[in-house]
């Protein structure tokens, strides 16, 4: 069974006297223990297809049905819950909370959600940062804040996992490191990701493969 599936997603906005057609009829799925990528030109509407999936932003027509679960229509209220228990985000600039130290950026999630969180401590170490633990984020290299992303991400245990152009500021060692990390947890842990990405160099370490265009999403590499 899929985790997350787009049904006939149409999202347009107003441009003047005109609509701005971003996305055009987009049908897409990602099951369990698959790590997907969406790749495609700037402007292709990537993001904007990514925040729908996150239940941040609501299609202008189609179903976002996240475990069979129609998420698009439900109130704000539902659906940060969701985000909280269900998704976990890794954004391209680590979004960190600066006054927080490592142990805390992940305690903070863990005290807010209604699962049963993995361990922070031993998720850090696992990911090669026990040598952080006491540390602020102005302390740590990019490398080491997205790993710490990785960690947030996987916390609370959520079903999905979406990753926006998660090697965007990183060099080529440390953006196929961090995409090696999130790869493992996928597969070991049995999730579902879905990662925006531009860089081509990380495409061998992902299940399937689309690609958006003019607003239209295709699959371009299966299992």
């Amino acid at each position: 069974m899929s985790v997350l599936e787009l049904q006939n997603i149409i999202k347009n906005y107003p441009d003047g006297q005109n609509v701005n057609e971003v996305l055009k009829n987009v049908s897409f799925h990602v099951e369990q223990g698959e790590f997907a990528a969406i790749i495609g030109p700037s402007g292709a509407g990537k993001s904007t297809l990514l925040t729908i999936m996150g239940a941040l932003l609501s299609p202008s027509s189609g179903t976002v049905l996240l475990n069979n679960q129609d998420i698009s229509h439900l109130s704000k209220k539902k659906q940060t819950e969701i985000r909280l228990n269900q998704i976990g985000f890794i954004f391209q600039n680590s979004d960190l909370i600066p006054y927080l130290k490592i142990t805390e950026q992940l305690q903070f999630i863990q005290k807010i959600s209604a699962k049963e969180p993995l361990n922070a401590k031993k998720l850090l170490q696992q990911l090669g940062l026990d040598h952080r633990l006491n540390s602020y984020p102005n302390a740590l290299s990019g490398g080491e804040k997205q790993r710490v992303a990785i960690a947030r991400a996987f916390i609370n245990q959520p079903d999905l996992i979406l990753a926006d152009e998660p090697t965007a500021s990183l060099d080529s060692k440390r953006g196929r490191e961090v995409v090696k990390i999130i790869q493992k947890n996928v597969h070991q842990q049995n999730k579902a990701a879905v990662m925006v990405t531009h860089d081509e160099r990380v495409l061998d370490l992902v299940d399937t493969i689309w690609q958006i265009e003019d607003g239209k999403l295709k699959k371009i590499k299966n299992h």
